[in-house]
């Protein structure tokens, strides 16, 4: 198949790319910065299919070279970006600080998706992230993943700053970010907001505990848009107050359909009680517990959110 022409503009109207990529060249040779390979296949992608809204990077970058890219990508507005993706480049705060400034320039880039993975990212960082996903912020951010940075609690302190009054997140992964017990209270701040939108919630890998787990379960019960909560291998087990939690949490929140609780101490009395909780209930999609219970108890939670034998659904 041939390439894709790039779609000609009409007469008069600026071609954005073009202008960056002038703006780009020139500030390389003012600043003497290397190219960015990254950058250099987004050119190619846009000669090839006339189009590349996912800008990836996956490899280690020279740190004032990434944020001459953005600097001008603000100083054209250009506004053709759609997902944003830093992956184990070891960017740090300031790949963060460099995309921030592109996200929080006038007028807002409609970004959607932004995702700094294993990047290093610390408190600072998260601070800076919490200011564009502030009420002053970018409004079209709907995908945060900010999995395998170890900002831990005092990361999550600061990014609770801005999506606790933020209204458009609906997916936030944070997925082995070292979140200790403490941490459990912001993220209650973050779901209990009334004009969340936050649908998925990951947060495996971290060390919540019995304390944080409990915060956290406290927080989604006040959720109105979660749906889907990814809780494995958090340290805690199945003490009377989780459970008693947990079951609350099952007949009150009826939006809430999916939980990941597995790789936790929940042992099979625990899941047990898990499972009588449910039986009159009919909204469970899956309810993941732990790969250590009994086959009878497996199969009873399996025949529970498979809607099995529950009144008021039919089989298709």
């Amino acid at each position: 198949m041939a390439p894709k022409k790039k779609p000609q503009k009409a007469d008069g109207e600026v071609d954005l790319f073009e202008e960056f990529k002038k703006k780009l060249k020139k500030n390389e040779q003012e600043f003497e910065t290397p190219k960015i390979p990254a950058v250099q296949e987004i050119f190619k992608r846009m000669d090839e299919l006339g189009e590349c809204k996912s800008w990836c990077f996956d490899s280690e970058f020279d740190p004032m070279a990434f944020r001459i890219l953005w600097h001008s990508l603000e100083q054209v507005h250009y506004n053709e970006i759609a997902a944003i993706r830093v992956w184990k480049c070891n960017g740090g705060d300031e790949s963060v600080r460099s995309i921030c400034y592109y996200l929080d320039s006038e007028p807002k880039p409609p970004v959607q998706d932004l995702q700094f993975v294993d990047n290093g990212l610390t408190a600072l960082g998260c601070e800076m992230l919490a200011r564009t996903f502030g009420p002053q912020g970018n409004k079209d951010i709907n995908f945060l993943r900010l999995d395998f940075n170890p900002f831990g609690t005092p990361g999550i302190e600061k990014l609770s700053w801005g999506l606790s009054q933020n209204e458009r997140l609906r997916y936030l992964s944070l997925q082995y970010c070292n979140i200790g017990e403490d941490g459990g209270q912001f993220l209650t701040h973050i779901l209990m907001y009334y004009r969340s939108a936050i649908e998925v919630l990951k947060l495996r890998g971290n060390y919540l505990g019995n304390r944080g787990v409990v915060d956290v379960l406290n927080g989604a019960k006040r959720s109105k848009s979660l749906t889907d909560i990814d809780l494995y291998d958090n340290k805690f087990a199945d003490t009377p107050e989780v459970v008693s939690v947990l079951k609350d949490l099952f007949s009150s929140n009826l939006t809430l359909v999916r939980y990941d609780l597995s790789g936790n101490l929940i042992s099979d009395a625990g899941a047990q009680a898990l499972v009588q909780s449910m039986i009159p209930l009919n909204h469970l999609d899956k309810v993941f517990v732990t790969e250590q219970v009994s086959s009878k108890t497996w199969e009873a939670l399996d025949e529970i959110t498979s809607g099995k034998g529950k009144k008021g659904k039919k089989k298709k």
